[in-house]
């Protein structure tokens, strides 16, 4: 009797990696390291392994240093590599136990202070034994920490390039103005400060915000907001007057999304003919002096 195989589902390598999780940790392992910075990890492992016996054996204020050496090197780590943090930082912590090892020999069994200098154990400790003591409490501390620090500070990293990338998607940041206490001090804001002010001030209203985005070279800022689950579409300008112009294509992009809620705003005022776009259709004007009675009740 034979047996048909031919309609048996064949399994993908990533697929086996999933069901294994021994085989998913090794296969992440051989990707990071395929992908290690060895030159910044070398760099830094060195300066590490090198700053450790130093400060420690020098004491005083230099011993208090050496506290936060390993720290350091993982968080200063993080910044120059792409990713694989942890990995990253395992590895400088690694060869910098190394790197510190090596100058801790050298500091004991080759100058003069040997032992004594160490400041670290007791006097009389024989020599191989304060080496060794010392070398594995460097070995772990850099090793530990500097996995920490990196790891860590990676993750942090990680959300400020997703920041700064978004912010950049969005064509900029929206501005904390400085204290408005007359209607004067909304015509001179910039703006991403307008985009501010009104946002917060929307918020206050019970308006949810969604989004915004810089349109046109910074002529006009728009804010997705939602009040009583219906989405509102907010155009934002500070040229001196604002013309029809800013209206249609509100009303355009409106259309586009099903939005029925539009309102363009500016610090300054509107022209006469952009009054009269806006009337019996669906978008609210709110210039400057308008905003600001909104802002003080």
């Amino acid at each position: 009797m034979s047996i048909d195989v031919s309609d048996q589902p064949q399994t993908t390598p990533q697929e086996e990696r999933r069901a294994n999780p021994a085989a998913r940790f090794f296969g992440e392992i051989r990707a990071g390291l395929r992908e290690i910075r060895w030159i910044i990890v070398l760099l830094y492992a060195i300066a590490g392994g090198l700053l450790m016996p130093l400060s420690l054996t020098a004491g005083g204020i230099a011993g208090f240093l050496a506290g936060i050496v390993p720290v350091g090197v993982g968080l200063l780590l993080a910044r120059n590599v792409p990713g694989h943090y942890a990995l990253h930082g395992f590895l400088t912590g690694t060869l910098a136990s190394v790197v510190a090892a090596g100058m801790l020999w050298y500091f004991i069994f080759q100058t003069q202070f040997g032992v004594s200098g160490a400041g670290m154990v007791e006097p009389g400790t024989p020599p191989w034994d304060a080496w060794l003591v010392l070398s594995g409490f460097f070995g772990f501390s850099l090793i530990v920490f500097c996995t920490f620090g990196a790891s860590t500070a990676g993750r942090i990293e990680e959300r400020n390039r997703a920041l700064r990338d978004e912010i950049k998607q969005r064509g900029g940041a929206l501005e904390r103005p400085s204290a408005i206490r007359e209607p004067d001090d909304i015509r001179g804001l910039s703006l991403p400060q307008l985009g501010y002010y009104v946002n917060n001030l929307f918020k206050k209203q019970g308006f949810t915000f969604k989004d915004y985005r810089f349109l046109h070279k910074d002529k006009y800022l728009d804010i997705w907001l939602e009040y009583k689950d219906e989405p509102w579409h907010l155009r934002l300008s500070v040229a001196d007057k604002v013309a029809p112009g800013a209206i249609e294509s509100l009303l355009q992009e409106m259309k586009r999304e099903g939005c029925t809620k539009g309102v363009v705003i500016t610090s300054t005022e509107f022209t006469p003919a952009a009054i009269k776009a806006a009337k019996d259709r669906p978008v609210a004007l709110i210039d400057g002096a308008m905003l600001y009675q909104i802002a003080e009740k």
